[in-house]
C-alpha cells in the first residue's frame, strides 16, 4: 500500500500529542509537588545546626496510567470508530399464484422496466447472508487539516437473497427483468433465446429471489424451471419455455 500524505500527518499529530501529554504530565507532577509538599524540621546534635527537609506529599498519579489514557485518547482521534450501515434486502410485494408447468406466470401489475443500469465493472459477493452486486470506485476527499487523498469506495447496486430451497408457494413475474447475468446485464424474461447457446453446467447469472440461472438443460424442471443441481436449487432454461423463468421459487427483490 502506498504511503499517503494523509497518513504522515497523522502520523507527525499523533507524535505531537504525545510529547505534549508528557511534558503537560511532568509538569503537573513537579507543580504538585511544589504546592502539596510538607517540610520537617530536625536539630542535629553534633553541631546543634538545624535542618529543613521536604518531604513530598500529596496523590500521586500513576505515569503509566496518564501515559495509557493519553494514547487511547489520540487512538480515538486518528482513528475515530466507523459505524456499519446494514442495508436491509428489500423484496418485491407479488402475489403468490397456483402454476401450470410449462407456463409464464405474470403479475395483473405486470410491467416492463428500464432502471439506470450500467454492467460495466459489477461483481457479486457473499456478506453476511446476502449476495451484494457492486462495483469498487474512488472517491476523493479533503480531510480537516486541508489535505486530499482518494478513497477506495464499494458502490453496491443491488442485494440478492440467500436461499437454501424453493418456497412452496410460487411467485408471479412483476416486470420483465428476472435477473443479474455474471457479465453484470439485465436478464429479461423475453430473452431466453440469448442464454440457450449455454449447457446446464454453465451458470448464467443469478434470479432476482437469489437462486442461480444455468444455461439449456433437457431435465423437466418444476413450474418455475428449477430442478436439484449439485450445488442446489437452480432455474434452468428449457426448450419448451418461452421465457427465461415460468415463475419465482422465492420473493424476488426490485431493482
Amino acid at each position: 500500500m502506498p504511503f499517503r500524505t494523509r497518513d504522515f500527518t497523522l502520523f507527525l499529530l499523533a507524535v505531537a500529542f504525545i510529547v505534549v501529554g508528557i511534558t503537560a504530565t511532568v509538569e503537573e507532577d513537579l507543580s504538585s509537588r511544589g504546592q502539596s509538599a510538607s517540610v520537617a524540621s530536625f536539630v542535629s546534635d553534633a553541631e546543634s545546626i538545624e535542618y529543613e527537609a521536604v518531604v513530598p506529599g500529596g496523590r500521586e498519579v500513576p505515569r503509566a496510567s496518564r501515559l495509557a489514557e493519553l494514547r487511547a485518547k489520540i487512538a480515538d482521534f486518528v482513528f475515530p470508530e466507523v459505524a456499519v450501515v446494514e442495508e436491509e434486502v428489500v423484496e418485491e410485494e407479488v402475489e403468490e399464484v397456483s402454476v401450470e408447468p410449462g407456463t409464464i406466470t405474470l403479475c395483473g401489475n405486470y410491467r416492463t422496466i428500464n432502471p439506470v443500469w450500467s454492467p460495466a465493472g459489477l461483481q457479486f459477493e457473499i456478506v453476511e447472508g446476502a449476495r451484494l452486486v457492486y462495483r469498487e470506485t474512488e472517491k476523493a476527499v479533503v480531510d480537516e487539516f486541508g489535505v486530499s487523498s482518494v478513497m477506495p469506495e464499494r458502490e453496491v447496486v443491488a442485494q440478492l437473497p440467500l436461499r437454501g430451497a424453493p418456497q412452496a408457494a410460487k411467485s408471479c413475474i412483476p416486470t420483465d427483468v428476472v435477473g443479474i447475468a455474471l457479465d453484470g446485464s439485465l436478464i429479461r424474461n423475453n430473452e431466453y433465446t440469448l442464454y440457450r447457446v449455454f449447457g446446464e453446467e454453465t451458470l448464467v447469472g443469478y434470479a432476482l429471489d437469489g437462486f442461480p440461472i444455468y444455461g439449456l438443460s433437457a431435465r423437466n424442471g418444476d413450474e418455475c424451471g428449477g430442478v436439484a443441481m449439485a450445488t442446489g436449487y437452480g432455474y434452468v432454461l428449457s426448450a419448451e419455455r418461452e421465457g427465461v423463468l415460468g415463475c419465482f421459487s422465492g420473493a424476488p427483490v426490485s431493482l
